[in-house]
């Protein structure tokens, strides 16, 4: 049986032969190869964590500060919290999908979780990306 390609690695049946070869089937189901070794993953998630909680930290830092000292409201610091509001956003809802996915070793959300996935990191990110140009003009 075919359990599908969710890594984007080679696919193998799990008795170890390759997918597509010449003679009967095997018994095995096919899947995917491990993208990367354990130990990799590992520190992919230490990464990604450390990556999310300085994220959102430093972020809600910049929107606090921004909410309790009235003299840092000026258009200027407006466009520097809406920044920070995108990166917030991209900390917390772009990181954690990839983040648990790291933690269990390879993609583990079905196609509706990598469409959203995909969305949310490039509007997080180009939302970023736009306010930048804004403040270079």
């Amino acid at each position: 049986m075919y359990a599908g390609n969710r890594s984007g690695g080679q696919e193998y049946w799990e008795d170890g032969g390759a997918a597509g070869s010449e003679g009967p089937a095997p018994a095995g189901t096919l899947s995917p190869a491990p993208l990367f070794s354990a130990g990799a993953y590992e520190r992919l998630a230490l990464l990604l964590g450390s990556a999310g909680l300085l994220g959102v930290g430093n972020n809600l830092l910049v929107l606090v500060l921004y909410y309790k000292f009235p003299r840092l409201r000026c258009p200027t610091h407006l466009l520097l919290v809406s920044l920070s509001l995108g990166d917030l956003l991209e900390s917390l809802f772009g990181v954690a999908f990839t983040f648990v996915s790291c933690l269990r070793s390879g993609w583990v959300w079905d196609a509706v979780g990598c469409v959203w996935d995909g969305f949310s990191r490039s509007l997080f990110e180009k939302s970023s990306s736009h306010k930048c140009i804004l403040n270079a003009i």
